[in-house]
């Protein structure tokens, strides 16, 4: 396996042009109030959305733990998924297994809206008759999986992204759920909105 130490292999050259670009494009720490405040607001949006509607469909809110391990995994700039997610217990202190979205494209253009909006279109990949795809669609069943109940994100800037070639200075915008999504079944229970929630309150749609 071919390892890349990179910041030991930059030259002084390099590293201000890396510096300069990571200034030029500024992206939010998982700790920016407003860039929490986009990714749960975003994602409780396009759940409300389903179509045809979800009955069971709980309203996500933020978690910190989950934040932390993507912005974790976001530092290494790679454009896999994280290597722990099928490892019980590695990836959250209470969640066994969590899900996970990558999005990644040119800083000056991220917004989480538009990163959460590309997963949400998968959604005319997905037959809910069938549960079937006819295209990628998981990152979509992530998003609107319903008893995905927290999430927590992260967008880190690389300037480039190990296997994404052609991409350089590049927002790497990584969400992870919890509880994990995407088991072989469909993401929410069809019908009236919230009419299978349990003494819970419904609004915008939401559990």
């Amino acid at each position: 396996m071919k390892i890349t130490f990179f910041f030991a292999a930059l030259s002084s050259l390099d590293f201000f042009t890396f510096f300069h670009a990571y200034l030029q494009y500024p992206l939010p720490d998982i700790e920016n109030a407003k860039f929490i405040e986009d990714c749960v607001r975003a994602h409780n949006t396009f759940r409300s959305k389903v179509n045809p509607p979800a009955s069971n469909m709980f309203r996500m809110s933020w978690d910190a733990a989950l934040a932390k391990t993507a912005k974790a995994w976001a530092k290494k700039c790679k454009f896999n998924h994280n290597t722990y997610l099928e490892i019980p217990g590695k990836m959250h202190p209470t969640f066994p297994l969590v899900g996970e979205n990558i999005w990644t494209g040119t800083a000056r253009i991220f917004s989480v809206d538009a990163a959460l909006r590309s997963w949400f279109n998968e959604a005319s990949s997905y037959d809910c008759s069938t549960n079937t795809c006819n295209d990628k669609c998981g990152h979509y069943t992530q998003v609107v999986w319903a008893e995905s109940y927290k999430v927590g994100c992260a967008v880190h800037f690389c300037n480039t992204v190990e296997n994404f070639p052609g991409l350089f200075k590049a927002a790497h915008f990584i969400c992870n759920y919890g509880p994990v999504g995407n088991y072989p079944r469909k993401p929410y229970k069809e019908g009236q909105p919230c009419s299978r929630c349990s003494n819970e309150k419904c609004v915008d749609k939401l559990c």
